[in-house]
């Protein structure tokens, strides 16, 4: 008897373990922690934002020690805009570097100005990508996508005199 040729069905559920307490559950979408872990990290954010609201002004180094949360959890509440100004909790000296140019940031990923650079990247893309079909209306978006990768890839290489070899078939059907 043979095994049967079941399709790669990407939205089943998949039994792992916790990254943190080690046990097992079922991830949904790609889940890392299981969902004790993900309450109980939840009630301990709660305790950090209510210690910041009940000690305002206090420091970022005072909020680690009096409720016992790390570097990293402190991290990414800032990056996720938990101590932002218009979320009411603000810590004093809560930046970090923007992930493009540096800069220190409160929240999010990347600085007003590399967001609009991103933002206008974006946009310039897309108008390509619409020029593109448009000269060749047979070819899918994912051959097109692929063409412009190579296109910018080369020319990353020509700008940094690397010489790197594209990947082809970069971006694929699902």
């Amino acid at each position: 008897m043979g095994f049967l040729n079941l399709p790669n069905l990407p939205n089943l559920p998949k039994i792992r373990n916790c990254a943190r307490c080690g046990k097992i559950f079922t991830a949904m979408n790609g889940e890392k922690v299981c969902r004790d872990c993900v309450q109980k990290e939840k009630e301990f954010e709660e305790k950090v934002i209510s210690y910041i609201r009940e000690n305002p002004g206090s420091s970022l180094k005072d909020v680690m020690q009096a409720t016992g949360a790390n570097d990293k959890m402190m991290k990414r509440m800032m990056k996720e805009g938990i101590f932002s100004p218009s979320s009411g909790v603000q810590v004093e000296g809560t930046t970090y570097p923007c992930m493009k140019c540096g800069r220190q940031i409160t929240h999010g990923t990347y600085c007003m100005d590399c967001l609009s650079q991103l933002r206008m990247q974006t946009k310039k893309a897309a108008e390509a990508m619409q020029l593109r079909m448009k000269e060749d209306p047979k070819m899918s978006t994912i051959e097109r996508l692929n063409k412009m990768a190579e296109r910018e890839f080369e020319r990353e290489n020509r700008l940094s005199g690397n010489r790197r070899i594209f990947s082809k078939g970069m971006f694929k059907d699902r």
